[in-house]
């Protein structure tokens, strides 16, 4: 499970960087639906991934 919480957070803060990216201008908006909104709601989205895979630790339910 850690490394489930290592490769979600580096997607996120990948997304993050690229919705920072979008955001200043610094590179254009690819589609019409993909705007740094939309990063920035993946980047979240990955990071509490993130954080749930971090926490857990394997065993289910008891």
């Amino acid at each position: 499970m850690r490394t489930a919480a290592i490769v979600f957070g580096a997607l996120g803060g990948a997304a993050a960087v690229v919705g920072g990216l979008t955001a200043g201008g610094v590179i254009p908006v690819v589609a019409a639906g993909i705007t740094w909104n939309f990063w920035f709601t993946v980047s979240g989205v990955l990071l509490l991934s993130s954080i749930a895979f971090a926490v857990c630790r394997g065993r289910g339910e008891e």
